[in-house]
């Protein structure tokens, strides 16, 4: 196994998290959100916008196939990625899946200031209610994650754990 995918909640640390591991293991970091920008030359708040989120899901589907191809590499997916038609199953079958499950206050925090760049939670004004509310409706999906990482910011023990079950598949 050559990939990991990692998965959870807007603010739950994907980006800084898949950044340290694969600077730990050697690999390279994809973030599906900034590949999709790149590509589809717009931001993932203009994509939401134009297609709505049935359209912009269907456009990241088509760019996550792209990184089953991909060799050594550690990607951090849009907090949605795993909700949509076989994303989960699909990441599962071509790497580590890899759910960062951080304390709802600490994404709640993390959030605060940036949240009128995410699409999905720049609409609503308790930020701490729409948190809970994704978390309830996203959990299933996350948790079929073959790793569950139940702590706020990743550890040596972290890396050393993935690293032995990478290196098992």
């Amino acid at each position: 196994m050559d990939k990991i995918y990692l998965v959870g909640l807007p603010g739950s640390g994907k980006s800084f998290t898949g950044k340290w591991l694969s600077q730990k293991m050697g690999w390279d970091f994809i973030d599906l959100d900034e590949l999709i920008e790149k590509n589809e030359k717009q931001t993932i708040a203009q994509l939401f916008e134009t297609l709505g989120e049935e359209g912009f899901r269907s456009i990241e589907q088509k760019y996550l196939k792209v990184t089953f191809s991909y060799k050594q590499c550690v990607i951090s997916c849009g907090g949605g990625t795993p909700t949509w038609d076989q994303n989960m199953e699909n990441m599962g079958r071509n790497g580590l899946t890899v759910y960062l499950n951080t304390e709802l206050s600490e994404i709640e925090r993390r959030l605060e200031a940036g949240k009128e760049t995410r699409p999905l939670l720049a609409q609503n004004q308790n930020l701490g209610n729409q948190i809970t509310e994704l978390n309830e409706k996203r959990r299933p999906y996350y948790s079929r994650a073959k790793v569950i990482w139940n702590r706020n910011e990743p550890t040596e023990q972290f890396f050393r754990s993935l690293d032995r079950l990478v290196s098992i598949y």
